[in-house]
């Protein structure tokens, strides 16, 4: 779904930013309402989510396990690194994938010399980078397919036809799967350091670079045809979703002329807007939210608890706040005009297929909020790939266990030690009561299941993350297995649709428009 992020990016080119200043205090924006909402959303979550589970003593250090404390630290336990090296078994092992069978050896004449010929260095060579070709083209094959149809069918009906909707698809389509396949190979190197692996796949993030090779080829076509660039970006995107054609032809309703000729695909002002690459991208964007709903949906026990309370509190207080003093703050401290720039902050941190109809209610820049909500989610993403995460969680974490004598958990995402210690000591004595084992331990487990659920830390960090990093960083979350990931899934829909209905109050939505020009 990240493809449909890159379109309202690349209408940045319709309005270019006129000064230095104004581009600078639009920096400075989005860096200080980053900055609260990351420290509003961390900072609220946190005590609601404590207040709200502060008579489960699960969460909470007794006496008992204050005692066991010292013990149960010493023993030692296995890292999951030495765990997933321990369990793997000799099949999975890369030496035993070129084994021959016995009954495979008994080759003659060319066949063994062909054989003794591939056994060499270079043989070996050559017959793995082949197979390492092949195995990938197998992997890849609607990248492949893109990339032809680009070349022979796109070109020649561009120039030909006069075509622009199969050559723009097919290169958006394609420069988007290239960027990822390229991230994806990174992220798993094992000749890259950690490091490295992070830095350059937050590099090579695919809206970023779509998005540039879009404007690019905005650019370089206008050029060439001698057509104004605004007939350029309305032949990329005619707003015209797939949706609205279903809709459409199930209503048999005629199509409403086109208002503007010169940006549109078709012929004439009569002609019905066609669908084009850009309202490809946010159709594939708008069924992503479906997406999320099918996992949220998968995580319905994390929903439906009291970390799902703390989840729309604060998404529905950050999100009138964000509404009412993020365009105040842009407009009348910073200076940003004219208004339709100060309006996009409205819908800083929401994502793009929930931030669009709000900037269609305001009259907000959408390329501009678009533009916010990506270098958001970029910028989170390197960030906990760096470690950013798990340095705050050590500092602002260890004061609040201490603070607020929280179960410590270790960064595996799981009970330390002390919980392990007291655990075992309460199945101990249901076993030896005659309660039964396996029972006690499955009941154990759902318990278990449902205080992760609950934890004030896997909450406040999904919150922060949700709210401030939207898709992006929720997927990283989920691309981790992190325990916040339900969570941030459910605060950045949760953001979105607050801010839509605040949006959507008349009265609301136009005290916010006069205050600009106040």
């Amino acid at each position: 779904m990240s493809i449909g992020f890159t379109v309202p990016v690349v209408m940045l080119c319709q309005g270019p930013l006129s000064d230095t200043r104004s581009i600078v205090m639009i920096i400075v924006g989005f860096v200080l309402t980053g900055l609260f909402n990351t420290v509003s959303a961390y900072f609220l979550a946190f005590p609601v989510q404590c207040l709200l589970v502060r008579c489960d003593k699960q969460f909470w250090v007794d006496r008992e396990t204050d005692v066991e404390d010292g013990e149960a630290r010493r023993t030692p336990k296995l890292s999951k690194r030495f765990q997933s090296l321990h369990n793997t078994s000799p099949a999975d092992s890369s030496v035993t994938v070129g084994s021959d069978p016995l009954g495979e050896s008994s080759f003659e004449g060319d066949e063994r010399a062909q054989q003794l010929v591939e056994n060499t260095p270079v043989g070996i060579h050559r017959a793995s980078y082949w197979h390492s070709l092949r195995s990938w083209a197998f992997r890849n094959p609607v990248l492949l397919l893109c990339w032809l149809f680009t070349f022979t069918l796109g070109l020649p009906l561009r120039y030909r036809a006069e075509s622009d909707v199969i050559l723009a698809t097919f290169l958006l389509l394609s420069v988007w799967l290239t960027t990822l396949a390229i991230q994806t190979n990174i992220k798993h190197s094992p000749r890259l350091a950690s490091w490295l692996r992070t830095l350059l796949s937050g590099l090579f993030n695919a809206v970023l670079w779509t998005s540039v090779t879009m404007i690019a080829y905005i650019f370089a076509d206008s050029a060439i045809s001698k057509r104004p660039l605004p007939a350029m970006l309305g032949a990329l995107q005619s707003h015209t979703p797939l949706s609205t054609l279903i809709v459409r032809a199930a209503s048999a309703a005629p199509p409403p002329p086109t208002p503007d000729p010169g940006t549109s695909t078709g012929t004439g002002s009569d002609a019905p807007p066609t669908l084009a690459a850009g309202d490809i991208a946010i159709s594939i964007l708008n069924s992503g939210l479906v997406a999320w709903g099918l996992k949220l949906y998968e995580y319905r026990g994390q929903v439906l608890s009291r970390g799902g309370l703390t989840v729309c509190t604060v998404s529905a207080v950050l999100a009138l706040a964000n509404t009412v003093c993020g365009p105040l703050f842009a407009r009348h401290v910073l200076g940003v005009a004219p208004a339709s720039r100060a309006l996009a902050f409205a819908a800083r941190s929401v994502t793009i297929a929930l931030a669009n109809p709000v900037m269609a209610m305001l009259g907000g820049d959408a390329g501009l909020n678009a533009a916010m909500v990506v270098g958001s989610g970029i910028v989170y993403q390197m960030g906990l790939g760096f470690g950013a995460g798990r340095w705050l969680e050590a500092r602002v974490c260890g004061w609040a266990v201490r603070r607020w004598r929280l179960r410590p958990w270790d960064v595996e995402g799981g009970p330390t030690t002390t919980a392990v210690t007291a655990t075992a000591g309460r199945e101990r004595r249901v076993v030896e009561d005659g309660g039964g084992g396996d029972t006690a331990m499955g009941g154990q487990a759902a318990q278990e299941a449902r205080h992760r659920a609950n934890d004030p830390r896997f909450v406040a960090a999904g919150v922060t993350v949700g709210i401030n990093a939207a898709a992006m960083g929720t997927a990283y979350l989920y691309e981790t297995q992190n325990e916040a990931a339900p969570h941030a899934a459910l605060s950045m829909i949760a953001l979105g649709i607050m801010t839509v209905v605040f949006s959507s109050i008349t009265p609301f939505a136009r005290w916010i428009v006069d205050s600009m020009s106040t």
